[in-house]
């Protein structure tokens, strides 16, 4: 259940799970507690599960997938080393397999957190090095690791493909939620605290602010005035960015929409969507088509289309001219299509 949940003491029950394109007719999915399958986009009754060795870890939750060049990179916590109130990070790769996946270990934390968060994956070239971008997140109790530097939390982090060896790439993150390769333009999404959900342009060496600044407030800043004994009159967190020498969202939803993936529109899904961006959430149960400026430095517009469901991830089909939404309410999938122009007024 989310923290939005958990302060209004509101019980959620989710499917929650991930989706990738394993080819131009299949998805491959995984579930929360790394459970994977194929599923054929051409009869969606044809389903295959697929087996891993990922049943020898006691996984609390899985954060991400991504196939890069025929590899299939996984992100989630675990618990280890006998603790049960906390869980570590790990990425482990796989060749690509409908039959098994045997996973091997490829990045880990030696941190062990309350709350495990982000570990969204895109492949990107750094220093003419290729490489993956994870982000992590820092959030409630150890919300002060985003400035550390000494720790892999509340960052996005790059690894080195071929020994493994990191580096910060930015810090002072919360909750990344989506991240996206564009043309070498890094954009994420990321969960602030009560309100304040960001869209961010990742930077190298740049710091976001968190803990020190946001738009948002700690979940129970509302409720403060409803009693005599405290009061609301400061902010826990400095508002500007700029100010305090941090790096500025390109934008924020004041009231968070549950922020998740982020994707971009390709030209061969529909003229009137082109240079355009699908941004996913979660408690606003809805895709927000968005449009920035051509630094990716403001948003110009937004539109909210609303679905209906925790949406988690969202991919494309370049050859069906189709998006994959991930839709955990049920454990669906959605899919998003462009309608041709002569059938609309054919049908209207």
């Amino acid at each position: 259940s989310s923290h939005y949940a958990k302060i209004n003491k509101i019980k959620i029950n989710t499917k929650k799970f991930y989706v990738e394109k394993f080819d131009d007719n299949n998805i491959l999915y995984a579930s929360f507690n790394g459970k994977f399958g194929i599923i054929n986009l051409d009869n969606f009754s044809n389903k295959k599960n697929i087996k891993s060795n990922l049943n020898k870890y006691k996984i609390h939750s899985l954060l991400d997938i991504k196939i890069i060049k025929n590899q299939l990179f996984v992100s989630f916590s675990y618990y280890d080393n006998n603790k049960t109130d906390c869980t570590y990070f790990l990425l482990v790769k796989s060749d690509l397999n409908k039959d098994f996946l045997n996973f091997s270990e490829f990045f880990k934390s030696n941190e062990c957190l309350i709350n495990t968060l982000g570990g969204r994956i895109i492949n990107y070239d750094h220093k003419q090095t290729e490489g993956l971008l994870i982000s992590t997140g820092a959030s409630d109790t150890e919300m002060e690791l985003a400035q550390n530097l000494s720790s892999v939390y509340g960052k996005t982090i790059f690894i080195n493909s071929k020994n493994q060896k990191f580096e910060i790439f930015s810090k002072g993150h919360r909750n990344p939620q989506g991240l996206l390769n564009f043309n070498n333009t890094i954009l994420s999404t990321e969960h602030g605290p009560y309100g304040g959900d960001e869209i961010n342009k990742i930077l190298y060496k740049k710091n976001y602010g968190f803990p020190i600044v946001s738009i948002g407030e700690p979940y129970e800043f509302d409720k403060k005035d409803k009693s005599k004994k405290e009061n609301r009159n400061n902010f826990y967190f400095l508002k500007n960015h700029l100010l305090n020498n941090f790096e500025e969202p390109i934008f924020v939803f004041a009231k968070g929409i549950g922020i998740s993936e982020i994707i971009d529109v390709p030209k061969n899904f529909s003229k009137y969507w082109e240079e355009n961006f699908l941004i996913a959430s979660l408690n606003a149960r809805s895709l927000f088509r968005v449009n920035f400026d051509k630094n990716f430095n403001k948003v110009l517009f937004y539109e909210k289309i609303f679905i209906g469901e925790r949406i988690r991830d969202i991919i494309y089909f370049p050859k069906k001219k189709i998006f994959v939404l991930a839709l955990e309410d049920t454990g669906s999938i959605g899919i998003l299509k462009s309608v041709d122009y002569k059938w609309y007024k054919l049908n209207k």
